[in-house]
């Protein structure tokens, strides 16, 4: 039995053209016809400019916003801290203080307000009032 002799043509291995074909020398003109195709560069046109060197701020910036940020960060948890620091100090004396009759204002602006009528009405009866005793 014969052996077909091995094909060094990827085309040929199929065994049949499969009609695709290159124009003669397409791929030695490419890049000459291309180049002729494409318009004029209108930066190759324009004469070159020297760079000018970095000002001193153009230098010194990011190291400036830099500092300004950790200033804002330092800022910021200096802040938090206050807070925590005024939070942890509150207690129960400071809510009797303002309990008393001085303060009666207080109460009518920031916890008479919280209540409403029904809710005033379940703790008067839970304490034992009874609804005569109120007049309206």
């Amino acid at each position: 039995m014969a052996t077909k002799p091995y094909k060094n043509s990827v085309l040929d291995r199929p065994g049949h053209p499969d009609g695709m074909r290159v124009p003669e020398n397409y791929f030695e003109s490419f890049a000459r016809d291309m180049i002729s195709r494409l318009p004029e560069n209108e930066l190759e046109k324009q004469p070159a400019r020297l760079l000018t060197p970095p000002t001193r701020w153009q230098r010194l910036r990011p190291f400036v916003y830099m500092a300004a940020m950790f200033a804002g960060i330092w800022c910021m948890m200096n802040m938090f801290s206050m807070i925590q620091k005024n939070a942890s100090s509150f207690n129960d004396t400071s809510l009797i203080a303002t309990t008393t009759p001085a303060h009666d204002d207080y109460i009518i602006d920031y916890v008479i307000d919280d209540y409403n009528g029904d809710q005033l009405l379940d703790e008067l009866y839970a304490e034992g009032f009874s609804p005569n005793d109120f007049n309206f």
